[in-house]
């Protein structure tokens, strides 16, 4: 019987770090929209719908496993720099949200508040769980 395992190399553990967190993140977002939704009975301006929130998250989480890795691979106490990051790159998130005001479309404020919410938890995430997993690949393998 042939034998399929292989040390994972630092770019695999980020990349596969990324994968998992962005599965994590995705039930995350899910159950906090739905809970968010029925506590505000917020039903309309439907932009973050279920295809939206599963395929973002998927792939912006598997873009900062690829960062992850250039900052670990690259960097002496990488992993400080990519939390630092990740805060830094949220945090601008979060008050773009909060300062944006377009003049055609009227974002109504319960909206606002369901993105915010959700790039908390991608931010908090990506910055906790992705080092965690790097670090303890044995979960991801």
């Amino acid at each position: 019987m042939k034998s399929y395992d292989y040390p994972q190399t630092d770019l695999s553990r980020s990349i596969l770090g990324g994968l998992f967190t962005g599965m994590v993140a995705t039930f995350a977002n899910l159950i906090f929209i739905f809970i968010f939704r029925r506590i505000k009975e917020f039903y309309v301006f439907n932009v973050m719908d279920v295809g939206t929130i599963i395929f973002g998250t998927m792939i912006l989480m598997i873009v900062c496993g690829v960062i992850f890795y250039f900052f670990v691979h690259y960097l002496n106490k990488g992993i400080t720099f990519y939390r630092i990051a990740v805060f830094l790159f949220t945090s601008a998130i979060v008050f773009a949200a909060l300062a944006f005001r377009p003049s055609e479309i009227v974002i109504p404020g319960d909206f606002r508040a369901m993105f915010i919410g959700t790039q908390l938890i991608i931010g908090g995430l990506a910055a906790f769980l992705i080092p965690y997993l790097f670090r303890h690949d044995s979960i991801i393998s």
